[in-house]
């Protein structure tokens, strides 16, 4: 089993040693509109705890927004492991990803790709609280698309912490080399 990611700067690191097209960037300065308007309802909603129900963060509130989110819940195993499982997938998200409803992350994409998909979802739980990433597409072939991601954690309804709020906005307009020297810069990575 890969080691648990803690937050943002495991991730990254994590993310250099596999050569993972992606990076995670806690400043939160997202590009898309969309992600804007869904990290302001995730703190307009996350209550005292800091972090919202599932039950409060609904499609009724998310309409506007579904086709592109997703729900992954952390499912602990007997040998003291974890493993993901994608409770809803939007449309949208599901045309670049495929329709992962209900399966196993580990059982649905590449193993290739197992790593880092855990890592990002590892991080948002580390983190508790909302992350921002950028990534090449690679789990379908589709490398040509540039993605940039928010996830965020969310409380069950026993208050445990183990579902992720994701949802992503792809681009093929700028290259992922292109992508990854303007975030590492800004970032002061490397």
């Amino acid at each position: 089993m890969d080691v648990t990611i803690g937050g943002a700067a495991d991730y990254n690191a994590a993310a250099t040693r596999g050569a993972w097209h992606s990076i995670c960037d806690p400043t939160l300065q997202f590009a898309h509109p969309e992600l804007v308007k869904l990290l302001a309802l995730w703190r307009a909603n996350a209550g005292d705890e800091g972090i919202p129900l599932r039950r409060v963060m609904s499609a009724r509130l998310l309409r506007s927004l579904v086709r592109d989110i997703a729900i992954y819940e952390r499912v602990a195993t007997a040998g003291g492991g974890r493993r993901y499982r994608v409770r809803l997938i939007g449309t949208g998200f599901a045309h670049i990803v495929g329709d992962l409803t209900g399966r196993f992350i580990d059982e649905a994409i590449g193993t290739d790709f197992v790593a880092r998909w855990h890592g990002a979802l590892d991080a948002t739980l580390g983190a508790n609280a909302p992350l921002r990433f950028v990534g090449r597409e690679d789990t379908n072939n589709m490398i040509f698309l540039t993605g940039e991601f928010l996830s965020a954690p969310l409380a069950a309804d026993d208050g445990q912490v183990n579902l992720v709020l994701g949802s992503a906005r792809y681009s093929g307009k700028r290259p992922w080399p292109e992508v990854e020297a303007e975030t590492r810069d800004r970032l002061g990575l490397d």
